[in-house]
């Protein structure tokens, strides 16, 4: 029994450390053009000041964006691949996994070396997939929280709910398409047995929200 108290102790006294992926994920098709989206990077940079005013670690992985957090150990990418390479790098580092980045989905089979010239016929272009970045973390994980956002246009909570199970994640984060720039926003914490919605609140606050919950799940986990 005291063996068991110990390790809860230690646990409960450990200073935790986050992985956060953030911001967009650019995918050149020539040196002037790519596939992205409108991603701010402002709400990673919420939960990193949220955790690191706990006290707590944060391993910083972001997408091309003008704004980071402070205090944190930055690691900057600009493809989802080399998103995926950073996380793989640093997942055995962290105690808790947030994927808040909107990496892109597809990437162009081929990068053109020079700017594609104007052609008055049709031109396409072929993609292919990208590594799917949180079903790795959720399918990896060990003792380790994984969060995952879930950005959708309609049919938002059940498709978060799919998510959850599909990717064996412990919470998804899901809100829509508003969400981007915006500064005031509505959310959904979605865990195994809670849904907790949030209503018209700035970025500060829903991160404060995620992380409290992110923690007592992590606690839950190291105390079995």
């Amino acid at each position: 029994m005291y063996k068991n108290i110990n390790k809860l102790l230690q646990q409960y006294q450990k200073k935790l450390t986050f992985l956060i992926s953030s911001g967009p994920t650019k995918e050149y098709i020539d040196p002037v053009r790519f596939i992205s989206n409108e991603s701010s990077g402002k709400m990673g940079n919420a939960l990193a000041n949220a955790i690191t005013r706990k006290g707590y670690r944060v391993i910083f992985i972001s997408g091309p964006v003008n704004i980071f957090p402070r205090n944190v150990k930055l690691i900057k990418v600009t493809t989802a691949l080399e998103m995926f390479k950073e996380i793989k790098l640093n997942f055995n580092k962290a105690d808790i996994i947030i994927s808040v980045a909107a990496v892109a989905d597809y990437r162009p089979v081929k990068t053109y070396r020079h700017k594609i010239k104007k052609k008055k016929s049709l031109i396409s272009i072929e993609f292919k997939q990208n590594p799917d970045i949180i079903k790795y973390c959720g399918k990896n994980k060990k003792n380790q929280v994984v969060v995952g956002f879930a950005l959708e246009t309609e049919n938002l909570v059940n498709t978060a709910k799919i998510k959850l199970k599909n990717k064996k994640l412990d919470i998804v984060v899901a809100n829509n398409k508003e969400s981007f720039n915006s500064k005031v926003i509505t959310a959904y914490i979605i865990s195994n047995n809670n849904i907790l919605e949030i209503k018209n609140k700035n970025k500060k606050f829903i991160a404060e929200k995620i992380i409290d919950e992110t923690i007592r799940i992590f606690r839950n986990i190291a105390s079995c």
